[in-house]
């Protein structure tokens, strides 16, 4: 079996946090990660916390970095646990959150975004939104975002297009997942990525979402043996920080952690992009660099789906999201995201 990755690629995702003030303050922190199996943790937030920072600071701030599902926290949880102190920072999955924080899912709603440039776009067009809110109603400081690879449909069983899906019980994260998978006739499930393979395989449910790439890393593709490449959304994360603790860091500390953070929102998107391609490829037969390829089906995306995934958005997703989040929210949305990616809530 290939390594997850070559030294040359791992050279090309370095992180490099450029030093901003030679006299920083010891700084030490906790910092609760995502996934501790996924590219996203592995490549990206380990070596930036446990390297690039302490690199840039000359060895005065140093990380306390431990993944989310290693700790035992649940998804939603960890956000709370941001807001009330007891966790100092955190890379936060926001679908997680949806059903708490609706706004939290504004920059990946099912359906408006086909690709890991448009969630980009996305994020950037609702940053100053989001970090008003967070700061007003969360006590959260928002420090940036990063992105997990397009999120694709796994099914145990046969399928032809995502209509198929009708009947179907389908392991769906996030608020937006799952009003998406109700319009389409299938019934969400709530259930923690970890669990996903042992349900699939004894039928707890039939299919499941999640990225391109994770499904790959996490051997989805042993229970599963159909998958299909149209992008569902993207799994956004946000880089969040206790306003109270973040207020008490030394202005140098800010400065270095601020700009590698920006920094490393660029590189996730960056490898987010190869990373859908890299999943699709390792779970079907195809070149992979993480290992061995699975044998998985490829189901072609046709126009149908698409123009039935853009029906659900207006008809389902959009309207619903109006309905948790409100009509100030909605008004927000449209101002910004929607008038970026071209959707009205009404």
């Amino acid at each position: 079996m290939k390594q997850s990755l070559t030294l040359a690629a791992l050279a090309a995702m370095a992180i490099t946090v450029p030093a901003l003030a030679a006299d920083i303050p010891e700084t030490e922190l906790n910092v609760v990660g995502s996934i501790g199996i996924l590219s996203m943790y592995k490549d990206m937030e380990s070596p930036f916390w446990n390297e690039a920072i302490v690199a840039s600071s000359d060895g005065a701030i140093k990380a306390n970095l431990k993944p989310f599902n290693e700790l035992g926290f649940k998804g939603d949880e960890l956000f709370s646990l941001v807001s009330k102190g007891t966790v100092q920072m955190a890379h936060q999955v926001l679908a997680y959150t949806s059903g708490i924080v609706p706004m939290n899912e504004a920059t990946d709603l099912v359906g408006v975004v086909e690709d890991v440039e448009a969630v980009h776009v996305a994020a950037k067009a609702f940053r100053d939104t989001h970090a008003a809110f967070l700061a007003e109603n969360h006590n959260i400081k928002l420090l940036g975002y990063g992105t997990y690879q397009s999120q694709v449909i796994y099914c145990r069983d046969a399928f032809t297009s995502i209509a198929d899906l009708k009947g179907r019980k389908v392991r769906a994260s996030g608020a937006s997942q799952q009003v998406f998978i109700e319009y389409l006739g299938g019934s969400p499930i709530g259930m923690s990525f970890g669990e996903v393979p042992t349900a699939m395989a004894n039928g707890t449910i039939d299919c499941a979402i999640t990225g391109a790439l994770s499904g790959y890393l996490a051997k989805w593709h042993e229970p599963a043996n159909y998958i299909s490449a149209l992008p569902i959304n993207h799994g956004i994360i946000a880089h969040i920080a206790n306003m109270d603790w973040w207020n008490g860091v030394d202005p140098a500390a800010q400065a270095v952690i601020e700009t590698g953070l920006s920094e490393l929102e660029n590189k996730m998107f960056a490898l987010a992009k190869t990373e859908t391609a890299d999943g699709l490829a390792c779970n079907t037969g195809g070149d992979c660099k993480y290992g061995e390829a699975a044998g998985m089906t490829l189901v072609p995306v046709t126009d149908a789906d698409r123009t039935l995934r853009d029906n659900a958005a207006n008809n389902a997703v959009l309207p619903a999201y109006k309905e948790r989040c409100g009509d100030e929210c909605a008004a927000a949305w449209n101002g910004t995201i929607g008038k970026a990616m071209g959707f009205t809530i009404n």
